[in-house]
């Protein structure tokens, strides 16, 4: 199985861990099974090898997206195109906002995914925080049948998921004690890769006004959603792009935020707004 490994990572992208998860996923069998396995591929499994190398190399499709799933901190996600895959760059804060609130020990929190996708956000904070009521929306709906699969295949039952253009086609008077989102943030001029160009949803990737365009339309509307909760710090988490820090302090000043904190990544990138109004 070493020469498989070393062929696949040869004629790909493909890291060696991320080579063990095709093989994985081509035999139906975990990797300590193939590593004391003398059996070769069948001429099934070759041919799906063989196709799968193309699709990555020559199609540049995801890997994601050929096993149809990803791991998101403590969640198994489904994943298909166009609907965004999930990045570490999210799964590093949404841990860090969680590991945040914990020491808040707030009580039955009603919080607000924008913009949730494959459920990524949604879904972690509901399964941390089972008591409070999270509600989910998307403007593409088979972003949010994808979430509702992903709640059900995680045994998730505390969200709710409503299809919505921002906060266009929320229910009256309906207020959160926070509101969180992974909006489109990317400049329409930023040249991207061809596996998350020509598979992503560009919807959900590129914002006029050099990517802050919804991010002013959060900012300016939030207010309006919020509770008065003085035990959270803060009561918007953004994920935005590592050019933003700037605009997003002009923003939040023209809105007359009270607060505002950017965080950085795990690769001292900067890539979450918090913001206090």
């Amino acid at each position: 199985m070493r020469t498989i490994i070393n062929l696949i990572t040869t004629q790909t992208d493909l890291t060696e861990q991320q080579a063990w998860w095709l093989l994985e996923y081509v035999t139906n069998k975990n990797r300590s099974q193939l590593q004391f396995s003398c059996e070769k591929l069948t001429e099934q499994q070759q041919a799906d090898l063989e196709k799968y190398i193309h699709q990555l190399s020559y199609e540049h499709k995801p890997l994601a997206y050929i096993l149809g799933w990803v791991p998101f901190l403590d969640l198994e996600l489904n994943v298909s195109p166009p609907t965004l895959i999930p990045r570490p760059e999210t799964e590093f804060w949404v841990f860090h906002l969680i590991e945040e609130l914990k020491n808040k020990s707030p009580k039955n929190l009603t919080i607000l995914d924008i913009g949730t996708g494959s459920g990524c956000i949604a879904l972690s904070l509901a399964q941390a925080f089972p008591q409070a009521q999270i509600y989910a929306i998307d403007i593409a709906q088979t972003a949010l049948d994808l979430a509702q699969e992903n709640a059900q295949r995680n045994n998730i039952t505390n969200v709710t998921f409503l299809p919505s253009n921002l906060f266009a086609n929320l229910p009256k008077n309906l207020q959160f004690d926070l509101i969180v989102s992974n909006p489109p943030y990317i400049d329409p001029a930023v040249s991207l890769e061809k596996n998350v160009l020509n598979w992503e949803d560009h919807g959900a990737l590129f914002a006029p006004n050099k990517g802050l365009h919804i991010i002013e339309h959060i900012i300016a509307q939030t207010p309006a959603y919020l509770k008065k909760n003085n035990e959270l710090d803060y009561q918007l988490v953004m994920e935005i792009d590592a050019s933003q820090a700037a605009p997003i302090h002009e923003l939040t000043a023209k809105y007359t935020c009270s607060n505002v904190i950017i965080k950085q990544d795990q690769f001292d990138r900067d890539r979450t707004a918090y913001i206090k109004f």
